[in-house]
């Protein structure tokens, strides 16, 4: 009988799956001469040769083309699927671009644990999207590892009433998603599948997460069935005591914003829209704006984007904007020129946007979740008669927000940078210049952030509300109260002498 199975391990080993399934009901069978039951599939051998990596390997390789099909199809991937290499730092050391030969001996190992960390925008999770499509490269050489991974990307916070294992809840439902199956896997065979590192688990957004999510996700748990995951956060997580690579994305140079623009103009196929005068022109706008100091990728995408937009609608770069807190409107902008039929204005657009991003973003100071009937409420004080209506549009016509959750209940916007502006916005039009007011509301709160070692999750929206005030505000200087106490909490100073432009981009 071994020999059987033998042959089938080499010529059909998901027969040994099946075979091993089909005998699983028959679980009291007796020995001779012993005393004990055992299963029907381990008296048969079955049972010893069932999870063979070559049966795992048959199983992945069933169902790689749906998840080659499937997962570029994700908001989050789609939406990053231009993927321009950028520097990073890899365990301390600096790479000019990272490829899958890099990660090799990370994924060598038993258990390989991926961090990548750093601030919003720095193109954390596009890195992450493209890990994963190295997982399911075709050619063995060009993989993570010699065997097949199938990706499954976490975003959503678990809830208590998903089960004891929320973890495992996640990922057998978006695999189940992934593979295009009517019916989930069985936990025995996912847990084989996780252990044997056929399956890549990339969390991302790890740092914004609730405190019931990242709870259980515990790495150094010996129960963590996870070999193979990847964490995408803005904080440096410890994650115990475990084994683990870190990778931190690194901004754009002042120097090479030229290359990426080129580079990214290519890969979106309108590089040849524009004359060289042009090109060079637009390029020469956006250091302006930048100085002699480097952006995030984010920033240079969304420039680059708006760019193209201009070439559509007027063929004159001169509309595009020259501070970050107007390109983060002016993306808002394009989006909403793209639809068609009952389209709302941008002014519209915009304060619904910023009341949205508030909610997602007042009771931590960071990019979260909002509960959609608090986001609803907050509309309907704005006097709009039809809320619903309005955050549907951010989410089905603009694609600004997501709704997430088991039960639907709450939203979160799809860029975290561009959330923490748009706050920023929102606050300057509540405050303006009013120091008493942002003492005794805005200041108060984060004070107290800071003081309990949160700075790091805080700086994005500091900093961005720093640069709308310097950008908005009429007539504000560097040493007013407000940005410099928003500076400050940052854990950011700029010399006296520094121009009040975007200051988002001067941060290290």
């Amino acid at each position: 009988m071994p020999s059987l199975w033998l042959i089938l391990l080499r010529v059909a080993p998901l027969w040994l799956l099946k075979i091993n399934n089909a005998l699983k009901p028959y679980t009291d069978f007796s020995l001779p001469f012993i005393s004990v039951n055992v299963p029907l599939r381990y008296v048969l051998f079955v049972g010893w040769f069932h999870y063979h990596p070559r049966v795992l390997d048959a199983w992945v390789a069933k169902y790689i083309k749906s998840a080659r099909e499937q997962f570029p199809k994700k908001d989050t991937v789609s939406s990053r699927a231009c993927y321009i290499p950028i520097p990073i730092v890899l365990d301390g050391a600096t790479v000019p671009q990272l490829s899958f030969e890099n990660l090799r001996s990370t994924f060598d190992k038993q258990r390989s644990c991926l961090v990548i960390n750093g601030e919003g925008g720095v193109g954390k999770t596009t890195v992450a999207c493209q890990i994963a499509g190295w997982a399911m490269a075709e050619a063995e050489d060009t993989r993570l590892c010699k065997h097949l991974m199938l990706p499954v990307l976490l975003e959503e916070e678990f809830r208590v009433s998903e089960g004891k294992l929320p973890l495992l809840s996640a990922i057998r439902g978006q695999l189940q998603a992934l593979i295009d199956e009517p019916e989930p896997i069985c936990q025995e065979l996912l847990l084989r599948l996780l252990r044997k590192k056929r399956i890549l688990v990339i969390i991302d957004r790890f740092s914004e997460m609730n405190a019931t999510t990242r709870e259980a996700i515990e790495p150094e748990s010996p129960e963590f069935p996870v070999n193979a995951f990847v964490i995408t956060s803005r904080i440096d997580e410890k994650l115990g005591r475990i084994n683990k690579t870190i990778i931190k994305p690194l901004r754009i140079e002042a120097n090479k914003l030229s290359s990426f623009m080129e580079a990214y103009l290519m890969q979106r196929g309108k590089r040849d829209r524009f004359t060289d005068q042009e090109f060079f022109d637009a390029c020469n706008r956006l250091s302006l704006m930048v100085g002699q100091n480097n952006i995030t990728v984010l920033l240079a995408k969304l420039y680059a984007e708006q760019l193209i937009a201009s070439k559509d609608v007027a063929s004159n770069i001169s509309a595009l904007p020259e501070n970050i807190p107007n390109l983060m409107l002016g993306y808002i902008n394009e989006l909403n020129r793209d639809v068609t039929d009952d389209r709302f204005d941008d002014r519209t657009v915009h304060q619904d946007a910023k009341t949205i991003a508030w909610e997602c973003l007042q009771q931590s100071y960071q990019p979260a979740t909002a509960k959609r009937a608090d986001a609803i409420a907050a509309l309907a004080d704005l006097g709009i008669d039809d809320p619903e209506a309005h955050l549907d549009y951010l989410e089905k016509r603009l694609h600004l927000i997501q709704t997430i959750g088991s039960a639907k209940d709450r939203i979160r916007f799809c860029l975290d940078p561009l959330a923490e502006y748009l706050a920023g916005w929102y606050l300057i039009e509540l405050y303006g210049n009013n120091d008493g007011k942002w003492r005794s509301a805005f200041f108060k709160k984060a004070d107290d952030l800071v003081k309990t070692g949160r700075q790091d999750t805080i700086k994005g929206l500091l900093l961005a509300v720093r640069d709308c005030y310097l950008s908005e505000v009429q007539g504000t200087k560097e040493t007013d109260f407000v940005p410099q106490k928003l500076g400050k909490l940052a854990g950011f100073t700029l010399p006296a002498n520094t121009p009040a432009t975007t200051v988002q981009t001067l941060i290290p």
